[in-house]
């Protein structure tokens, strides 16, 4: 009896480890074409990113860490920041959309499924036109 539930333990234990390697690596799949649209870079976009994201710069070959937002092309978070106004930011969290200014995109989980919006209007404030195939994911402000 111990040996069944020692191997249905550690059965879950290695799936449910599988399956979070496998949401961070869409997650930053996503979030990777996401800036790659704002930006309008294919490589080498400089990235500050908050540290529960940090699993983004292992699973993506197009962006480039540095260690503050200064110097960051985009912004990427995944929690509340303090010194990272007017840095063009992508969030993970739907309430960090409407609390930023700054923030033009969001990529969030809702109910198991994975959510994108653009901003019209801040897109617009920072002059970005983004490829057709995200303009479907463009909604206004006023209806976050």
């Amino acid at each position: 009896m111990f040996r069944i539930v020692y191997i249905s333990v550690l059965f879950y234990l290695v799936f449910a480890f599988a399956s979070e390697e496998q949401i961070h690596r869409v997650e930053a799949e996503i979030i990777s074409k996401i800036c790659s649209a704002i930006s309008g870079k294919h490589i080498g976009i400089k990235v500050y990113l908050t540290k529960n994201m940090k699993y983004i710069i292992k699973y993506s070959k197009i962006f480039v860490p540095v260690n503050s937002c200064e110097n960051a092309d985009i912004v990427v978070v995944g929690k509340e920041i303090e010194n990272c106004r007017g840095k063009i930011m992508v969030v993970t969290r739907y309430y960090l959309l409407k609390k930023y200014d700054n923030a033009v995109a969001a990529f969030y989980w809702y109910k198991g499924r994975p959510n994108i919006i653009f901003v019209k209007e801040k897109l617009k404030k920072y002059r970005i036109s983004l490829p057709e195939e995200f303009l479907k994911y463009v909604d206004s402000e006023r209806n976050l």
